[in-house]
């Protein structure tokens, strides 16, 4: 084989060598823009569904103003919340008490259920979705200082000696909410709520 031809073969394999590691430096960068935009909208998605979350909460906030006291996020809100509902529904009958009874109840019932969403998407995302890990770990956090801040939630929740909600829930959250929430939160529970008020002694 002439000089020339020895070049041209080897130019040939150094140019097959370059397109190669070309090729595998793309495959590379499209594996890894291909995991980022995984992530992106993995993010986008637990943004979406937490917002959901959050703005249903807002609805329903909006849409019984007598439950105001469920939402309160600190022991100064709740008890503020707890005269202003009281000053609203001081004559009100004992029929009428016991279906806003229900409706608390069942409101409770409901932000704990957005709860338990919330701690669901966040214990599958921890097992390798790092960012939305991080996000929805936020909004977990959130809400186990909400649920420490409002003394009726303490109560519905309680299995000892509250409403025993906790009995619905699935026990990997009650184990979550026992480390993390009823272990460190000094909140006292409050068992009767803005509802169980006296009546006057005309009626």
């Amino acid at each position: 084989m002439s000089h020339p031809q020895k070049q041209a073969k080897l130019r040939k394999i150094v140019l097959d060598n370059i397109l190669a590691f070309v090729a595998l430096a793309l495959s590379v960068f499209s594996l890894f823009v291909s995991h980022a935009a995984e992530q992106d909208v993995s993010r986008i998605e637990a943004v979406k569904t937490e917002y959901g979350l959050f703005h249903d909460l807002a609805l329903q906030q909006l849409e019984h103003p007598e439950m105001a006291h469920l939402f309160a996020n600190t022991g100064e809100t709740y008890d503020a919340r707890v005269a202003a509902i009281r000053a609203t529904i001081p004559h009100i009958s004992a029929e009428d008490r016991a279906k806003l009874l229900l409706q608390e109840r069942a409101l409770a019932h409901y932000i704990f259920t957005s709860y338990e969403e919330t701690f669901y998407l966040w214990k599958q995302a921890s097992q390798g979705e790092p960012g939305r890990s991080v996000f929805l770990q936020d909004d977990l956090e959130y809400f186990n200082e909400f649920l420490c801040g409002n003394p009726r939630l303490l109560w519905f929740w309680d299995i000892k000696e509250g409403d025993k909600l906790a009995q619905s829930f699935a026990p990997d959250l009650q184990n979550y909410y026992r480390d993390n929430v009823a272990k460190e939160c000094a909140t006292p529970k409050d068992p009767q709520g803005p509802l169980l008020i006296k009546e006057k002694a005309s009626q």
